[in-house]
């Protein structure tokens, strides 16, 4: 009997008895319909959210919903129960019920979560793929899951990158601040030291409120380092030479204050070992042993630059070893050569060395290469060489 192939729509069968495969689930978040992203482990990506929450719009409780949402997601290795990195292949649709992810969300109630998923699909970091039933379910072909009705991350994965760079400038936002606060703090000391008006000294009080404030903006901070500057400056200029003279007290914690904008004057490069002559080089000693308070106040005498920015003495060896770390952050030295500084020569040499580079901050082309021979060779400048650092002020 011949048979002529067709299909059963060419047939002109019913279409409740034969439903194309491309529209049997209309709706379905499947992996073939998820857009292409870099892959991304969902604890960086969760950490990476959670920093730059203020600008994704989200509040804590929400940022909690994308970590149940995320925990969700089928990425733990069977064997060895290690966490995968999420990929475009990975499904991202999640049809968990809302009880597991009020129980993964720290407890919240049905409502709550509801509340939360409105707010994560306004802001554009998740989709519904919703059944016509309204439930959330798999779909399964030979046993394996194929799709499924849900909640769908592709957005959030979709803006991975975008996210991470945002938490990023997040990052250097909040060391960039913690070091204008730092001159901020310096400079507002040195004004104090100044026979000013009564407006001036409401100005100074007030500064207290905004570096308190958790909002104050880099912008903000610019603009009162800029103002204090010219209070500093229009001293100056109507100040004798004999009243300059005796304020060379006051003038040092200004001109170390200088560190933070040090990006604006030209700088000229200068060898770590050029002209000097060499001193007597400590044995290197380990930042863990500890250390008693006299030999760290003998130390902080010494380093009248860094005495500027930090004019307590430090309680332990690891809040020093913390001011080494944010000192050398603003004097732009590279974290693992900082690092490595300090594992060969100590905490001790490395906060002598940064000393040293922010005496001569202004003539310095490349702090990195300076601070490794610097410790590398353990000379420093003489004296006399130092420069005038007045006029970066």
């Amino acid at each position: 009997m011949y048979q002529h192939p067709e299909t059963a729509f060419e047939a002109e069968a019913h279409s409740i008895c034969a439903v194309d495969e491309h529209t049997a689930f209309d709706g379905v978040g499947t992996v073939a319909q998820q857009p292409y992203f870099h892959p991304v482990r969902r604890r960086e990506l969760l950490a990476a959210v959670n920093t730059a929450a203020k600008d994704l719009g989200l509040r804590p409780a929400s940022v909690v919903v994308i970590d149940a949402l995320l925990s969700c997601l089928p990425c733990k290795d069977p064997k060895t129960g290690i966490d995968s990195p999420i990929t475009p292949l990975t499904l991202l649709t999640i049809y968990a019920a809302n009880t597991t992810l009020c129980f993964r969300a720290k407890g919240i109630t049905d409502r709550q979560l509801r509340r939360h998923l409105e707010t994560l699909e306004d802001v554009g970091l998740i989709a519904r793929k919703d059944s016509a039933n309204g439930k959330r379910f798999p779909i399964q072909r030979c046993g394996k899951v194929i799709g499924a009705f849900g909640i769908d991350l592709s957005p959030l994965l979709a803006r991975s990158e975008e996210i991470m760079d945002l938490a990023q400038q997040r990052r250097d936002h909040a060391v960039e601040l913690r070091g204008m606060r730092s001159c901020i703090q310096s400079l507002r000391m040195a004004c104090l030291r100044l026979d000013v008006d009564t407006e001036v000294t409401n100005f100074l009080d007030s500064i207290r409120n905004v570096l308190r404030r958790a909002t104050t903006t880099v912008i903000e901070a610019r603009a009162i380092i800029s103002k204090l500057k010219g209070i500093i400056a229009d001293y100056r200029a109507v100040s004798s030479p004999a009243q300059t003279s005796n304020r060379t007290a006051v003038n040092t914690p200004v001109e170390a204050s200088c560190l933070a904008q040090k990006h604006n004057a030209e700088p000229h490069e200068a060898s770590a070992t050029d002209g000097r002559n060499d001193r007597h080089k400590e044995p290197p000693k380990s930042y863990t042993k500890k250390t008693t308070h006299q030999s760290l106040t003998n130390l902080w005498q010494t380093l009248t630059h860094i005495r500027s920015f930090y004019p307590d003495i430090p309680r332990s060896d690891h809040h020093a070893l913390q001011i080494v770390y944010e000192f050398g952050k603003m004097l732009r030295i590279a974290p693992d050569v900082l690092r490595g500084g300090i594992a060969s020569k100590g905490w001790r040499a490395a906060l002598e060395a940064e000393d040293e580079i922010a005496a001569r901050v202004a003539n310095i082309a490349d702090p990195t290469s300076y601070f490794g021979r610097l410790l590398r060779t353990g000379t420093r400048l003489s004296q006399t060489c130092k420069p005038d650092m007045r006029s970066y002020t």
